[in-house]
């Protein structure tokens, strides 16, 4: 193996935090919601893409950058809410080696989330956070951590923890606990299935001539039945079927105040949004993966 290919290889190998133990070059996902309010039946459909971007390693320390983008299309929803919001989000991480177990990592995001009609300072939103990683055995690695992240409806703080547990060759549980848990049982090299818990809450700015800096704010938490199967070597791809337990659409004036959430729970009093939809409903995604290693 030559020198540069070398690189690539431990970078992945190292750069772990954003995406819990994923080590996807490349991740294409498309997923459709669906929902209902006043008798009007709707759908939430969110294009998102990643792509990882090996930096540096050197000795102890691994620089990643992460470049995303993100397309919420909401569909038969009403006027007030814009039907495209866009996420264009820059991150990095710096993975310490402490040891051949032992690693501390720091991240940082900013992304710009807005309908992209008239962008400003105020369209940008910002995290950081840091995780301990250790590596018990040749089965288990727990990584544990705490985000922090400001978005347009307040304060936001996200305490996790990584697993990836393999306790043989057929069970694998991974990802991040209570954020997005997986447990797959695998069929062989190819075919895999299992399932997802997942949790997002995430804010996108409307125009500031349009909708005087009114923001949208999404909460959800859904279970899925995931169907995996191993192509052409590198490629992955991905199916999941299953409910929103729950799901939000509300829709604020600009923030006069900024309070305090843990994950998606509120701390205190929340301000009250001009108009709010909650429903359950059924989720459906596909997506494709590319791991070079």
């Amino acid at each position: 193996m030559n020198k540069h290919k070398y690189l690539l290889l431990m970078t992945f190998l190292f750069a772990n935090i954003l995406f819990a133990q994923d080590r996807d070059l490349l991740n294409v996902s498309y997923a459709v919601s669906t929902l209902k309010y006043s008798d009007t039946v709707a759908n939430a459909n969110l294009f998102d893409l990643k792509l990882k971007l090996p930096v540096l390693q050197k000795k102890e320390n691994t620089i990643v950058g992460i470049v995303g983008y993100k397309n919420l299309s909401l569909q038969n929803f009403p006027a007030d809410y814009t039907g495209n919001l866009h996420g264009i989000t820059l991150q990095g991480a710096w993975i310490y080696k402490l040891s051949d177990r032992k690693s501390l990592t720091f991240f940082a995001q900013a992304g710009l989330f807005s309908d992209l009609r008239d962008v400003s300072g105020k369209d940008f939103r910002y995290t950081a956070g840091l995780r301990y990683r250790v590596k018990h055995s040749e089965k288990l690695i727990t990584g544990w951590g705490l985000a922090y992240s400001r978005q347009f409806f307040g304060n936001q703080v996200i305490p996790f923890i990584d697993v990836d547990y393999r306790p043989n060759d057929k069970w694998s549980i991974t990802g991040q606990f209570p954020i997005k848990p997986k447990v797959l049982y695998h069929f062989n090299d190819k075919w895999s299935a299992g399932i997802e818990l997942s949790a997002d809450a995430s804010s996108y700015r409307l125009s500031t001539t349009e909708s005087n800096n009114q923001f949208i704010q999404v909460n959800q938490w859904t279970g899925l039945a995931k169907l995996e199967y191993q192509f052409a070597k590198s490629w992955q791809l991905n199916i999941g079927a299953g409910r929103n337990f729950r799901q939000s659409y509300k829709l604020y004036d600009d923030a006069a105040t900024t309070p305090w959430t843990v994950i998606t729970i509120p701390l205190g009093k929340k301000p009250d949004p001009i108009y709010e939809i909650d429903s359950r409903g059924l989720n459906i995604q596909v997506g494709i993966s590319f791991k070079p290693f």
